[in-house]
């Protein structure tokens, strides 16, 4: 077999081996934007996301409205609506898509309350995975990221625990990636070895023909 053919062939199968972030795929992406600007009270979500907690909320602030803490950033989500105290959780969203077991990456902007409300809690979840991030009110709005595999699936959810005080965290720019197996790339570059090599075999023949 020709030698740059084996060359070629060990260093895909390496490269299959090896992590295939760069190769990930945009599944969901949510900035709010489509919603706004102003404030949106007790916001009836879009097409990505709806509030799926009531009696508890989400209220939809920013640009345009009466609490844009984040200048710069157009509408976001306080994830702590205006629909009373004591409701638990106080708000949550959960994804219009579901999603298949796999492995997935899912990043967002979370920032604190920015009212001078005690420290809250948001839960970001899908399947059987689930992190929950502990903010105070001065708290940035920060980028947050986390690679993580479910046997199970289902919905992406953001929850804010209870009880309700109407001043929650700050949710924005939600990505979900869908990150593929090592051994889908190994199935997929060996297929393409097998193309590559049938190619390869009728090339020789056709030269052999033609001596």
């Amino acid at each position: 077999m020709n030698s740059k053919f084996v060359l070629a062939a060990t260093v895909l199968l390496m490269a299959a081996a090896a992590p295939q972030s760069g190769y990930a795929a945009v599944v969901l992406q949510d900035n709010f934007n489509s919603s706004g600007p102003g404030d949106t009270l007790n916001w009836a979500g879009d097409a990505v996301f709806k509030p799926t907690s009531p009696p508890g909320s989400v209220d939809l602030i920013g640009v345009g409205g009466s609490y844009d803490f984040f200048p710069g950033h157009g509408s976001y989500l306080d994830l702590d609506g205006t629909t009373g105290n004591g409701n638990d959780p106080a708000g949550q969203i959960t994804s219009v898509l579901s999603f298949g077991p796999g492995t997935y990456t899912v990043s967002f902007l979370l920032g604190g309350n920015h009212r001078n409300a005690p420290a809250q809690e948001t839960v970001v979840s899908l399947g059987d995975f689930s992190q929950a991030i502990t903010l105070t009110s001065g708290d940035p709005l920060t980028p947050y990221s986390f690679t993580f595999t479910t046997a199970i699936g289902g919905a992406l959810q953001f929850t804010e625990t209870g009880p309700s005080n109407q001043q929650g965290n700050i949710l924005d720019d939600v990505v979900l990636t869908a990150v593929p197996e090592p051994s889908t790339w190994a199935m997929m570059i060996l297929g393409f070895l097998g193309v590559g090599f049938v190619a390869y075999r009728r090339k020789s023949a056709a030269a052999l023909r033609l001596a």
